[in-house]
């Protein structure tokens, strides 16, 4: 049955080792209920990121279900417009917001108890305010890296979301540690927090892979754009500046003309981004900028 619907929605689901313990848990403490409703909202919740990520022709490999949400494993990620990643990064807790409206028709249909509805609410709307936290690989810190990626450089994006992700992740669990003697929420707390802690680590470990596909995917966006006409904003270059460094700063929504001049201001050349685009990715990447275009 569960292949069945891993065909009908074209992505694979896979439960992570904590929510399975956390089943076993509830199972054993008489909460079963509970954690049944909660793995329906977090699958829901997954659902809507995959149907949007395939509506927009995103290659999926799987979704890592967690108690607090997913994890979608994808090949697109700064690859793809800023605006699908955001779009795709909203869906999951637009359907929470759903699930919400959902409830309180059943309710008002006589079909759900008010009781249960509130309980089922509280639950859609804590797990949608917990993924909007601006923390990677939560729906918020997904946005805030597209939204800080407007502003600064891609390279600089991810390290930057990603730092601070590290930090707040961390403040999380040494927040939760001083209070562990409490239990219940501020254990859960803990957990939670030593897993964002572990996953922004495994981020920064893989964020120049992360940047090299987004170099990969440049040339074909630089085509995107040189076809409509878009506008090109400066980029400042020194003769002697490997190609490499010149593309960490490249803004990901931007398409750019590279501005060579000296350290005394003299302008000796403009190189549209079309003409640097299919280097990036390649061996010309540690090569001088005078080498290849001047």
């Amino acid at each position: 049955m569960w292949s069945r619907f891993e065909r009908l929605i074209g992505v694979r689901f896979r439960l992570h080792p904590l929510f399975v313990l956390l089943l076993l848990l509830s199972a054993a403490t008489g909460r079963f209920l509970e954690i049944v409703t909660l793995f329906g909202i977090v699958l829901i919740h997954e659902i809507g990121h995959a149907a949007m990520a395939k509506h927009l022709g995103w290659r999926m490999r799987e979704v890592l279900l967690t108690p607090f949400g997913g994890v979608a494993v994808t090949d697109e990620d700064g690859s793809v417009p800023a605006r699908e990643e955001a779009l795709v990064a909203a869906a999951g807790p637009a359907m929470n917001l759903v699930m919400i409206g959902f409830a309180y028709a059943m309710t008002a249909a006589g079909v759900w108890t008010h009781a249960w509805t509130t309980h089922f609410a509280q639950a859609n709307l804590t797990l949608m305010l917990f993924n909007l936290a601006p923390i990677l690989p939560l729906d918020g810190g997904k946005l805030l890296r597209v939204g800080v990626g407007y502003a600064i450089s891609y390279y600089r994006t991810l390290k930057l979301t990603t730092f601070w992700s590290l930090l707040a992740s961390g403040a999380l669990v040494g927040y939760a540690s001083t209070r562990f003697g409490e239990g219940g929420p501020m254990t859960s707390a803990a957990v939670i927090g030593a897993f964002l802690l572990y996953a922004n680590w495994y981020e920064l470990r893989t964020s120049p892979y992360r940047f090299f596909r987004f170099l990969l995917a440049r040339a074909a966006r630089v085509r995107q754009w040189t076809q409509r006409g878009a506008k090109a904003h400066p980029l400042l270059a020194e003769p002697d500046e490997p190609l490499s460094i010149v593309a960490r700063r490249l803004l990901r929504e931007r398409l750019h003309r590279i501005v060579v001049a000296t350290a005394a201001g003299e302008v000796v050349a403009v190189v549209p981004e079309e003409r640097c685009a299919e280097r990036y990715a390649t061996e010309d990447q540690n090569r001088a900028v005078s080498d290849l275009f001047m």
